[in-house]
């Protein structure tokens, strides 16, 4: 499989949202850390806990701009038209093995973006990426109660194949259940045929 190895690989796009407000789509780099420490700060608490990372912590963001490869993380930031401000983060997160046609795919969108098209927009941004690599499949874990989550996944191609009861812990140790979900992506038919003999 294809991967980014540098940021420059990546050509930086835009899209209008529905309020007529424009992003700026571009992958994360070292000297973006202070704003995304403030993205994460605007984040409500009660949707912080539920988050894989303790992301209010500046260690935890800290060690991910410090430790960006692209070739196993593509963080993807949505910034606001004038560029000093993020308003959402998407990433791919790519697997090794015999998994390795597959990426995980996680998105957060900033509180005063939602309901704008632009966690829509993230996801078709990755998925043209995920084209684009060569990958089969992209993978959502998605919390059951998001119902708009899973609404904009399904709108985009995704299909829930499981729901896992109580497999997802949160900080506070409450367990919840979480939607798996698949999309699968267009197919290289000649690296298909590689694989097939």
């Amino acid at each position: 499989m294809k991967r980014f190895a540098e940021s420059s690989e990546y050509r930086p796009k835009s899209s209008v949202l529905i309020n007529g407000d424009m992003v700026h789509y571009k992958l994360l780099t070292k000297e973006d850390e202070a704003a995304l420490k403030g993205f994460f700060e605007t984040i409500p608490e009660t949707e912080v806990d539920l988050l894989r990372s303790d992301v209010r912590n500046p260690a935890v963001i800290a060690s991910w701009v410090e430790r960006i490869d692209y070739s196993r993380v593509l963080p993807v930031v949505a910034w606001n038209e004038s560029e000093d401000t993020i308003a959402g983060v998407a990433t791919l997160h790519f697997t090794q093995g015999v998994y390795r046609h597959i990426a995980d795919i996680r998105i957060v969108v900033g509180t005063d973006y939602r309901k704008l098209g632009l966690g829509s927009a993230m996801i078709k941004e990755l998925i043209e990426i995920g084209n684009q690599l060569g990958l089969h499949f992209l993978k959502a874990e998605i919390l059951s109660e998001n119902k708009l989550a899973l609404k904009a996944f399904r709108q985009l191609g995704f299909e829930a194949k499981v729901t896992l009861e109580g497999c997802y812990m949160t900080r506070k140790d409450e367990p919840r259940d979480i939607v798996l979900m698949l999309k699968r992506l267009t197919i290289n038919m000649e690296e298909d045929m590689f694989y097939l003999f």
